[in-house]
């Protein structure tokens, strides 16, 4: 049983070159891409910015959450 690094090193010595996987397209666009995608959830996180400000029950102030009770019988 040979390795895949002798079957590398037998390769190029014979001279040939032997395309094992080719990838999509070009490497620099797999930055490319991860970069729009960093962006994308920035701009999603950057969209909801402030929202504790805009709350109606004013837990921001530090008042009592009407919700957090919500299933409990005790008052």
């Amino acid at each position: 049983m040979t390795s895949a690094l002798t079957q590398v090193r037998a390769a190029a010595e014979e001279g040939g070159h032997e395309v094992v996987n080719e990838l999509l397209f070009e490497p620099i666009w797999f930055g490319v891409i991860a970069i729009v995608a960093f962006l994308a959830l920035l701009a999603t996180l950057w969209a909801f910015r402030n929202t504790l400000a805009l709350d109606p029950h004013g837990v921001a102030e530090g008042h009592v959450d009407p919700d957090s009770g919500r299933g409990t019988s005790a008052h």
